[in-house]
């Protein structure tokens, strides 16, 4: 019985997928961003991202981000993004420049410095990820987007380093 049980066990550890060779993947992802939207502002995304690869180098993307701020000095709101977009990588099997393009539904919890608010964000930029290992990736992400809360909207740049695990 033990034997049945390891066996079971083995087979579906992250290990032996082949998160990247098929037509989809799904990544946990951890990392620091900072964006010029004051709701948005410093904070250390985790991210739950799942890909389809359509048609040779283009990706469609979901991704969910829970954003908290890390300075408690002067903490900022805690941020939730849900968005969808468009992922093309240039060239590479290791390393992947990339363009990216998205669009986001942001929600601004309350904290002592700004109201509990709901928008979009629009985004569109470009990326550098790197496979460390097979199912392991860092990535630098430099984004202009455009913000729209009822508190205002206005356009800005977000610059993100992750760290992410396919499964």
């Amino acid at each position: 019985m033990r034997s049945l049980a390891l066996a079971v066990i083995l087979s579906l550890s992250p290990a032996h997928a082949i998160a990247q060779l098929a037509p989809r993947s799904l990544a946990l992802e951890l990392g620091f961003s900072g964006d010029s939207a004051p709701a948005l502002g410093e904070r250390m995304p985790v991210a739950l991202v799942a890909t389809w690869w359509l048609v040779g180098p283009l990706d469609a993307m979901l991704r969910t981000a829970w954003r908290s701020t890390w300075r408690t000095d002067v903490r900022g709101s805690d941020a939730f993004e849900a968005g969808a977009g468009l992922r093309y990588t240039l060239a590479g099997t290791t390393v992947r420049p990339q363009v990216l393009a998205s669009v986001s539904f942001v929600e601004v919890l309350p904290g002592p410095f700004a109201p509990d608010e709901s928008g979009l964000r629009l985004a569109a930029g470009a990326g550098l990820e790197v496979f460390v290992a097979r199912d392991v990736f860092a990535a630098a992400v430099g984004e202009g987007s455009v913000v729209m809360l009822p508190s205002g909207s206005g356009a800005g740049l977000a610059a993100t380093l992750r760290l992410g695990v396919c499964f």
